[in-house]
């Protein structure tokens, strides 16, 4: 599948929201986010990073509530959808690992392998944390992921620097703090660990709306 010339993210977002808020049930729910992201395929799991942070950024209190509620429960069943990303330190075409979307959006800024600015990484990540938080138990279950991935060394997505500044994120994004706060230690500490700038090959395209 590819992405039409001029893709329209506000009827995406609708879609999605509305596909959150009108199952019938949790099962449903998750079933049909499965199935929406294996429809686009891998290449395309960053256009659905920009619906999340669309709705994340410009959805409504209620429309934000039931996508973190649907993100909740496939949290809670292992069924979150994730994109592929290098393990560190692979050449291309090298071991793969699958990362949802806050992970898959911060491997992607310090690996430097695009164009993903600080700037570009600063807005998406506030809208996906922002969205992530008006579920507390979604909250607590990707809080918690984060958590475990910084600490383990023998996982192989991460470098010792980028575990620090997952690590930094996590600590930082407690409940009721702006996720401002969380993004902004994330980037001291990834700063501090290399100094580098990662990014996500041809997130203009797919970035958060408004940003070019």
């Amino acid at each position: 599948m590819a992405l039409r010339a001029a893709p329209d993210w506000h009827e995406a977002a609708q879609t999605l929201v509305d596909g959150c808020c009108l199952l019938p049930d949790d099962e449903a729910r998750v079933a049909w986010l499965e199935q929406l992201c294996r429809a686009l395929g891998d290449p395309l799991y960053p256009a659905f990073l920009r619906v999340l942070c669309l709705v994340g950024e410009q959805g409504e209190a209620a429309a934000q509530r039931a996508v973190a509620a649907t993100l909740n429960q496939a949290l809670a069943s292992g069924r979150l959808p994730a994109g592929p990303q290098a393990a560190w330190g692979a050449p291309g075409g090298g071991a793969l690992r699958r990362q949802g979307p806050i992970e898959f959006l911060c491997a992607r800024y310090l690996q430097p392998s695009g164009t993903l600015s600080a700037s570009a990484f600063d807005r998406a990540a506030r809208a996906l944390l922002g969205l992530m938080a008006q579920d507390a138990g979604a909250h607590a279950r990707y809080r918690a992921r984060l958590e475990a991935a910084a600490q383990d060394p023998l996982e192989g997505a991460w470098s010792r620097a980028d575990r620090a500044a997952l690590q930094a994120l996590a600590a930082a994004w407690v409940p009721g703090a702006a996720p401002g706060a969380a993004v902004d230690a994330f980037l001291q500490a990834a700063r501090a660990g290399s100094g580098g700038l990662a990014a996500l090959p041809g997130f203009a395209a797919f970035g958060p709306p408004g940003r070019r």
